[in-house]
């Protein structure tokens, strides 16, 4: 036998122990749970302590189960969550001793049953449910199915329970189903994922199995690094616990090591330490394997008699004799044994026994070959026959094949020029919907030009008339106000000198009207360039501006709000012409008593907002004005990249809102 094969005969038995929690010492565990039900506990306590029982008796004495099933389900009579537990308790014994297709029915009860619940221990047993019917799968040697099951149902409802140690050992027995199928490297990936979540949980029974799987898994990969440091593992956990009965599973695990590294001696005593330890239902197949084990490390160091006790154990045991492959074994090894001990007499009749067995099995398997020969050739013979008259129908049928065949050409050459016209009219839709497409395109670029071109314009106009303005104002300001103040000047120095108190009222008429044109003039030089726009900044000019515009029953409420003196002085200017054009109109307009003017910056954004207690005007009155006032505006506006939005309605004044971009 190889590990191979043992692991084939006892994968459902260590999985039945991972279902049913197997614990590191079981008298102890069984202690406690029967002490639960000595104390005065409810009936759902009871139920429950019952079906614990029950799981962990089912693979050592089922009649135990089968009664802690019963008290189970009578405490849990009431209850119908705990009732479901019940079916998946009793579905899990009827599994255990071959009732599949009851168990299987009991499964899918449970699963209707608690399919709808959100509690998480639901789920769990849902979990534990599928990952049994997913092992009836294995049992039929199914182990793909197992592996689908297990990874689409069974792992995802632990993962929903937040069950970590379930979803633990479900990767452990998804890591087993994967050395079945010789995929052992995909079998160490599950483990690796198993490990840690048992050792965060400190699950320490788990981490039992989860270590026996991995070693196994090791010592078939040949990894001998890997299988050192999950023994030092096993152990560290193992030996805390000298009464636990998992201490075969440790001593074959570090035979096979031992083994491995051709230490034979060290391995014999480590597989006599596992047959000691060996217990539970599959005792014997368990010692049987180590034998094995046992009996080529002691052919290696050549120990014949030792070599013989072992197989006068294997020869004796019936069951162990009734598997060809395991007889044939031993006969080969009795050979060799029997030679070392320089009897060749015994050892010629056991290579006799060995070849002759060997011989039967090959001719029973040259005689399976030989039947499925002969079928085939009785099969080959019916498919003559049937040829022949397949033929004789072929060839009547024949010439109606050809005229199917031209038929058949012909249509499809019509259908390759009914597909070739209905390409070529999509093509053309297609060709003139692009063409189309196109000229929209080229004409929208020549607008977008056409626009640039016109902000190019206007931007210059602008440009030039501020420059212009301000040219005017200076030259007005400095030049012809100047003059009149001189004027002024020598005119009063002149009266003073010339002129009698009693001839002062013409005089002061002149000198009135003179003052008037300064001021006038000053006035226009304002509207031309703000002085104070040069020399304090926006801020202070649009002050000046309201309170220019402020008199006897108009009222301007100017809120100038985190605006940057650093604004570049050009478009500061075009600010304080909208600004300017905004009031002008207003004035002229709206007839408003109250005005409220609100200038505000963020970063690059500046915003305007005027609103007056005017008459207002209808939206559709707005777009047929045609005066440069608004036209002025909104050149500004555009020149600035930025929105103007204009909201009125009769009799409820007018609202206008500007955004600019100053980058």
């Amino acid at each position: 036998m190889s590990l191979k094969s043992f692991l084939l005969i006892f994968a459902l038995w260590w999985y039945g122990s991972l279902h049913a929690q197997y614990y590191l010492y079981s008298p102890r565990y069984i202690d406690s749970l029967q002490q639960l039900l000595s104390r005065p506990v409810s009936d759902s306590s009871k139920a429950r302590v019952h079906f614990q029982l029950a799981t962990y008796w089912v693979s050592k004495d089922t009649l135990k189960a089968r009664e802690h099933i019963a008290r189970g389900r009578q405490a849990a009579s009431s209850s119908p969550f705990l009732t479901q537990v019940g079916n998946a308790t009793e579905a899990y014994y009827l599994f255990y001793t071959g009732a599949t297709d009851q168990s299987e029915a009991l499964y899918k009860k449970v699963e209707e049953g608690l399919a709808a619940s959100p509690v998480k221990e639901a789920l769990s047993i849902r979990s534990a449910a599928w990952s049994s019917r997913a092992v009836m799968r294995q049992k039929a040697d199914d182990d793909k199915g197992y592996i689908r099951l297990m990874l689409s149902k069974a792992i995802p409802l632990a993962k929903q329970a937040n069950d970590s140690a379930s979803v633990a050992t479900h990767y452990v027995g998804v890591g087993v189903a994967f050395m079945n199928l010789d995929q052992n490297e995909k079998a160490a990936a599950y483990f690796d994922q198993a490990i840690p979540i048992l050792l965060r949980l400190k699950a320490e029974s788990r981490l039992i199995a989860a270590y026996k799987r991995s070693g196994e898994n090791y010592v078939l990969l040949k990894k001998w690094d890997n299988v050192r440091e999950t023994l030092a593992a096993f152990r560290k956990i193992l030996f805390k616990y000298p009464e636990s009965d998992q201490y075969a599973g440790y001593y074959m695990i570090e035979g096979l090591y031992l083994k491995g590294q051709k230490q034979y001696k060290e391995a014999v005593q480590s597989f006599d330490k596992a047959i000691e330890k060996a217990s539970g239902p599959n005792k014997a197949y368990v010692i049987d394997e180590l034998n094995f084990y046992k009996l080529d490390c002691l052919l290696k160091t050549k120990e014949y008699g030792k070599a013989l006790t072992v197989l006068k154990a294997l020869s004796s045991d019936q069951r162990n004799m009734e598997m060809d492959q395991n007889r044939l074994e031993v006969y080969h090894k009795s050979a060799q044994v029997y030679a070392g001990l320089n009897d060749y007499a015994a050892a010629y009749r056991y290579q006799t026994r060995y070849a002759n067995l060997s011989d039967s099995l090959h001719e029973s398997r040259f005689r399976n070959d030989i039947n499925d020969m002969e079928a085939r050739y009785k099969t080959a013979e019916s498919e003559k026959q049937v040829a022949s008259l397949k033929a004789a129908n072929a060839q009547a049928a024949l010439q109606a094949n050809k005229n199917r065949l031209f038929n058949i050409v012909l249509g499809g050459a019509c259908l390759l020029l009914l597909a070739f016209a209905i390409f070529y009219y999509f093509y053309y839709r297609s060709h003139k919907k692009l063409l189309k497409q196109e000229a929209v395109n080229h004409r929208q670029q020549l607008k977008e030009l056409a626009q640039q071109h016109q902000l190019t314009i206007t931007r210059s106009i602008l440009e030039g008339e501020e420059r212009e303005r301000e040219r005017l104002a200076r030259d007005l300001h400095d030049g012809l106000g100047g003059l009149l103040s001189g004027v002024k000047m020598n005119f009063s120095s002149w009266a003073k000198s010339n002129l009698a108190p009693s001839g002062d009222g013409p005089f002061n008429k002149i000198m009135g009207q003179l003052d008037h044109s300064v001021g006038e003039l000053r006035r226009v030089a304002r509207n031309l360039m703000p002085q104070s726009l040069i020399e304090f900044g926006l801020v202070t000019a649009l002050k000046d501006l309201c309170g220019f515009y402020i008199k006897e029953g108009f009222r301007i409420d100017f809120q100038p709000i985190g605006i940057d003196p650093g604004i570049d002085r050009l478009k500061q200017v075009h600010i304080y012409r909208i600004i300017q054009e905004l009031l002008s109109n207003t004035i002229k307009h709206a007839q408003a008593s109250e005005v409220l003017l609100q200038c505000s910056q963020n970063g690059g954004r500046f915003f305007i907002t005027l609103e007056d207690n005017g008459v207002g005007f209808l939206q559709e009155e707005h777009s047929r004005i045609k005066g440069s006032g608004i036209k002025n505006i909104k050149n500004r506006v555009n020149y600035l990249g930025g929105q103007l939005d204009i909201r009125s309605e009769p009799g409820n004044g007018t609202v206008v809102s500007i955004e600019l971009n100053l980058v």
